[in-house]
C-alpha cells in the first residue's frame, strides 16, 4: 500500500541483510500477507505459546470426551487423537506424523487436537492445507467450531461505501496512501471488514484455519506489526504430501522482462544460459535495484489505479524472492536456473532451510498429515531433522476387495521412446475396459495434455463419442459438465488430488502412466543426477500414484476399480514396497468375488 514502506535510497546488500529485520518494514503484500498495520484494539498476550501437558492416556481421554463435537467416533479415531496427543504432550516429541487414509475422519481428527490443548490450556493452534478449498470444507463441517478461517485479501469483498464489492486487494485502503478505513478496526462478525476484521478474529481465536502461503508469508511481518499471527503451541499441516511443492513456489521465482512492469533500459541484457550463478547474481542485484526504485515510485503518489495496485503487489513479491535467493547464495546453498525462451526459474536445490524459516519457527509442536505421507528422508528435506518425531498411522476401515489396484493389465512403457508404440494399445485397453463396466462412469488419469490427446485419437470412434477430454483453460468446469452429462468417460490430466469421484461418478480408473518428476527441470535433474537421490525421484511417483487411486473410492459403501497399464508402475512397486502406504499395498491385486472381478485364484483378463 503507498505509504507503508521506507524510501531510503536503496543499497541490495543492505536490503539483503535486513530482510527479516525488525528495521526493514517491507512487508510481501501479494494475496497471501497483509501489507497494512492494523490497530484493532485487542488483549495484550504473551509472545510465549502456552506450554501444555497431560499425566497419562486417562486424562487425555476425558478431554477428548468433553470437547468431541461428532455424534459418535469412526473406527481408530478416538485411539489416533490419543496417540497424537500422547506422543507431543506425554512423550515430548516434537513432530507427529499421521497417516490416514480416506474415511478416516482426518479432519476432525485434527480438530479435536486443537480443542483439547484449548480446553486445558486455552493454547492456541494453527491448521494449515494447500488448498482454499480444502479450508471451505472445514468452515462447511457441521462438527467443526470455534475455529476462524483466513484466507488472502482477494477472497474477500470490501464493505466501505467508496468501494463496496470491490475484491479487498484492490480497494480504496490498498490504492490510496494513509486511507483511514473505519471497518478495519471491526470484527467481520460486527458488520466490519471480511478480510481485516476478520484477520484480527482469527489471532484472536484459539484455532485459526488458513492456507500454507498465507501463514508462511505472516513469517515475513516484522515481530513489530500488529497484523501479524503471533507463534502458537500447535500447527496441523494437512495434505503434508505436497509441502516442498507449494514452499517451492513460495521461494522459487521466475525472471522473464516482458512480465516484471519496471524500466530495463538502465539495467544489462539477461546473462546467457551457460553462464556461471554469480553473474547472474549480479544482474539479479540490477534487476532488484530496478524494482525498488519502481515500488519507490509507487509510494510517491497518493492514488494508486488497479494496475498499479496490481503491479505494487507482484513487484513486493519479487522483490522479497529475489533478496531470499541473493542471502541464501551468498551463504553457499545451491539454486539451479532453468532457462525457458525469455524466462529463468529459479529454484533452491533444498528447501528445508525455508520452511523451517517461515513454517515450523511458528509453533512449538507439528503435525503432519495426509494419507500419504512421503517416506524415506522426506522429514530431513522439510527442515525437520534432528527433531524428536513420532509416527501415528491410522489403518483404513475401507474393504480392500472393494478398492482393488489392478497390474495385470500392463500393455507397455510410456517413457519417452516407447510411448509412441505403447499408446495405440493402451487406447485399445481403455475402450475393452470400458465396454466392460459401460454403462458404469470411468475417470483415465493421462499424466499430461499430449498422452491425453494421443490416447483419445487412437480410441475406437464409439468410444470417443462416450468421451469427455479435460478442458485445459477450464478444468474444473469441463469435469462438472461431465458429472452433469451422459457421457461413460472423462480424460483428465493432473487431477490425481483435490475432486472426489464418489459413488457413481467413477466405478473405474485407469493410470496411464507413472508420474515422475520431469527430468528436464534443472532441479529434478540435479537431485537425481549429481544427489543421487533416486528415492526422493520414486517417492514423487508414488505419492502421485496413491492419490489418484484415492479419488474414487470416498466411504464404506462405495467401491471402485483401479487399474495400472503402464508397465513402469511394476518397476515402481516392486523397488519401493517400503515407500507406500499399508493401505495401497493390501489392495493390489486383490480380487473379489464379484463375478467381473475374475475368481482370487484365476488370472484377471478382458480378453475373451
Amino acid at each position: 500500500m503507498p505509504g507503508n514502506n521506507s524510501t531510503d535510497p536503496f543499497n541490495v546488500d543492505a536490503a539483503v541483510a535486513r530482510l527479516n529485520n525488525d528495521n526493514d518494514t517491507d512487508t510481501d503484500s501479494s494475496d497471501d500477507v497483509s501489507t497494512v498495520h492494523s490497530d484493532n484494539a485487542t488483549d495484550t498476550v504473551s509472545n510465549e505459546p502456552t506450554t501444555v501437558s497431560f499425566s497419562s492416556r486417562d486424562e487425555i481421554e476425558r478431554v477428548i470426551d468433553t470437547v468431541w463435537s461428532a455424534p459418535s467416533f469412526r473406527e481408530h479415531q478416538k485411539t489416533a487423537i490419543i496417540d497424537i496427543l500422547e506422543a507431543l504432550y506425554i512423550d515430548d516429541n516434537d513432530v507427529v506424523s499421521l497417516s490416514a487414509p480416506t474415511g478416516a475422519g482426518k479432519s476432525l481428527i485434527i480438530y479435536t487436537v486443537g480443542r483439547v490443548i484449548s480446553h486445558v490450556k486455552r493454547a492456541k493452534s494453527f491448521v494449515t492445507t494447500p488448498l482454499n478449498s480444502l479450508i471451505d470444507q472445514i468452515d462447511d463441517d457441521e462438527y467443526i467450531d470455534n475455529i476462524t478461517t483466513i484466507k488472502g485479501k482477494n477472497n474477500y469483498s470490501c464493505v466501505h461505501p467508496r468501494d463496496e464489492g470491490t475484491s479487498v486487494d484492490d480497494a480504496i485502503c490498498q490504492r490510496q496512501a494513509d486511507f483511514d478505513c473505519e471497518f478495519k478496526d471491526m470484527y467481520d462478525t460486527n458488520d466490519g471488514c471480511p478480510y481485516y476484521g476478520r484477520k484480527e478474529r482469527a489471532k484472536d481465536t484459539d484455532i485459526a484455519v488458513t492456507n500454507l502461503s498465507y501463514l508462511m508469508s505472516n513469517a515475513m511481518i516484522p515481530e513489530t506489526e500488529d497484523a501479524r499471527f503471533e507463534p502458537r503451541n500447535f500447527l496441523a499441516v494437512d495434505e503434508t504430501q505436497n509441502i516442498e511443492d507449494f514452499a517451492l513456489n513460495f521461494i522459487g521465482f521466475t525472471i522473464d522482462r516482458r512480465e516484471i512492469p519496471i524500466n530495463f533500459n538502465n539495467i544489462s541484457n539477461m546473462p546467457p544460459e551457460d553462464c556461471d550463478m554469480s553473474e547472474m547474481v549480479a544482474w539479479l542485484k540490477e534487476v532488484l535495484n530496478g524494482i525498488r526504485q519502481r515500488l519507490m515510485d509507487l509510494q510517491k503518489k497518493g492514488m494508486l489505479t488497479t494496475t498499479e495496485n496490481e503491479d505494487q503487489d507482484d513487484l513486493q513479491s519479487l522483490k522479497h524472492r529475489i533478496s531470499n535467493f541473493i542471502e541464501d547464495y551468498d551463504n553457499n546453498h545451491h539454486w539451479t536456473k532453468t532457462y525457458d525462451g525469455s524466462s529463468i526459474k529459479f529454484e533452491p536445490i533444498m528447501i528445508g532451510r525455508f520452511i523451517d524459516r517461515f513454517l515450523w519457527s511458528q509453533s512449538e509442536k507439528i503435525l503432519l498429515s495426509s494419507a500419504t505421507i512421503p517416506k524415506g528422508d522426506f522429514l530431513d528435506a522439510v527442515g525437520l531433522d534432528n527433531l524428536d518425531t513420532a509416527h501415528v498411522e491410522v489403518p483404513s476401515t475401507f474393504d480392500k476387495k472393494n478398492r482393488p489396484v489392478i497390474t495385470r493389465e500392463m500393455v507397455g512403457k510410456m517413457t519417452k521412446g516407447e510411448r509412441a508404440s505403447t499408446i495405440p494399445k493402451m487406447a485399445d485397453k481403455i475402450a475393452e475396459i470400458a465396454d466392460f463396466h459401460n454403462p458404469k462412469n470411468g475417470f483415465v488419469h493421462c499424466h499430461s495434455y499430449d498422452v491425453m490427446e494421443r490416447l483419445y485419437d487412437n480410441l475406437p470412434k464409439y468410444v470417443q463419442r462416450r468421451t469427455t477430454k479435460q478442458d485445459s483453460d477450464n478444468r474444473m468446469r469441463s469435469l462438472k459438465q461431465w458429472y452433469n452429462s451422459e457421457k461413460q468417460i472423462f480424460m483428465s490430466v493432473s487431477m490425481n488430488e483435490g475432486i472426489s469421484l464418489d459413488d457413481d461418478r467413477a466405478r473405474w480408473q485407469v493410470l496411464a502412466k507413472a508420474s515422475y518428476p520431469f527430468m528436464g527441470d534443472e532441479r529434478v535433474n540435479y537431485r537425481v543426477n549429481e544427489m543421487n537421490d533416486w528415492e526422493w525421484y520414486s517417492n514423487q511417483a508414488i505419492i502421485n500414484l496413491q492419490q489418484a487411486v484415492g479419488r474414487g473410492m470416498r466411504s464404506k459403501d462405495d467401491w471402485c476399480i483401479s487399474y495400472l497399464l503402464d508397465s513402469s508402475f511394476q518397476s515402481l512397486l516392486d523397488r519401493n514396497k517400503d515407500l507406500f502406504e499399508s493401505w495401497f499395498l493390501e489392495s493390489v491385486d486383490c480380487y473379489t468375488e464379484r463375478d467381473y472381478y475374475g475368481q482370487p485364484d484365476t488370472d484377471f483378463t478382458f480378453t475373451t
